[in-house]
C-alpha cells in the first residue's frame, strides 16, 4: 500500500514543489514587487510615502488580504522550502557547477529571508502603535535603521529576498516546463540577472533614502517623527 504521507518521495512531493514555486512567484513575488515599488516613493516624496502607508494601513479587508495573499502562501512556501533544505544536497563540493551554487544560495537566502520576514512583521506591528499616535512610517524606519545591527540585518534580509525571488523565477520556468532547452534557460538566466541588478539598484536607493533623509527631495528636519519612533531603535 502506498504511503499516504503528504511529503513522501515521488509524485506528491514533486507536485508540492511545483505549488511552492507558484506561491513564491505569483502571490508572494507580486506582493514583493508591489512592496518595493511602493517603498520607492520614499526616494522622492516623503508626503506621498506617508499617504501610501496610511492607505495600506486603512484599506478595506486588509487583514483578510494579508492572510490569503501573504500569510498562507508564505507559510506553505516556507514549510516545503524547509523540507527541501533538510532533505536535499547541493553537492557543490563534488560538483562546483554554477547551477549547484545557485541551488545552494537559493536554500540559504530562503532561510535568511524567512527569518527576516518574521522580524519585519514584528517590527511593523510595533510600528502600528506608533502610527496610531503622532509618528510616521518614515520616522519609524529611519530610527530603526539608525541601529547598525538592524541596518545590517535589514540590508542582508532585503537582498536575500531579492535573490530568492529572482532566482525563483528561473527555477519556476524550469519546474513548469517553460524553459526546457539549455539555450532558453541561459536566456532566462540573463533576464533574471538583469532584474536582480535593476532591483538591487532601486533597493539601494530606498535604503539610502531611509538612512539619510536629508538626501530626499522635500525633506524638512523635524517632520519625520523620529523622536516618536525612537523606541524601536
Amino acid at each position: 500500500m502506498a504511503n499516504p504521507t503528504l511529503l513522501e518521495p515521488g509524485r506528491r512531493i514533486n507536485f508540492l514543489k511545483k505549488l511552492q514555486s507558484v506561491c513564491g512567484v505569483l502571490p508572494l513575488g507580486i506582493f514583493f514587487c508591489f512592496h518595493m515599488v511602493a517603498n520607492y516613493t520614499v526616494t522622492f516624496s516623503p508626503e506621498g510615502y506617508e499617504a501610501l502607508c496610511h492607505f495600506m494601513q486603512t484599506m478595506p479587508y486588509k487583514d483578510l488580504l494579508e492572510i490569503v495573499v501573504i500569510f498562507l502562501p508564505l507559510v506553505f512556501h516556507a514549510i516545503i522550502g524547509l523540507y527541501i533544505v533538510a532533505t536535499s544536497s547541493s553537492n557543490v563540493g563534488a560538483y562546483g557547477y554554477l547551477r549547484n551554487w545557485r541551488y545552494l544560495f537559493q536554500r540559504i537566502t530562503g532561510v535568511i529571508a524567512f527569518a527576516f520576514l518574521i522580524w519585519h512583521v514584528i517590527v511593523m506591528r510595533q510600528a502600528a502603535h506608533i502610527l496610531a499616535g503622532d509618528g510616521t512610517m518614515y520616522g519609524v524606519l529611519h530610527s530603526l535603521l539608525a541601529d547598525p545591527a538592524s541596518l545590517i540585518f535589514f540590508v542582508v534580509g532585503v537582498y536575500c529576498c531579492l535573490y530568492h525571488f529572482v532566482n525563483g523565477i528561473w527555477t519556476f520556468c524550469i519546474t513548469w516546463g517553460i524553459t526546457l532547452t539549455p539555450r532558453s534557460q541561459q536566456i532566462t538566466s540573463w533576464i533574471c540577472l538583469a532584474i536582480f541588478v535593476v532591483g538591487a539598484f532601486f533597493i539601494g536607493q530606498i535604503i539610502v533614502s531611509l538612512v539619510f533623509p536629508q538626501m530626499v527631495p522635500g525633506f524638512v528636519p523635524g517632520d519625520l517623527g523620529i523622536q516618536t519612533a525612537s523606541g524601536l531603535a
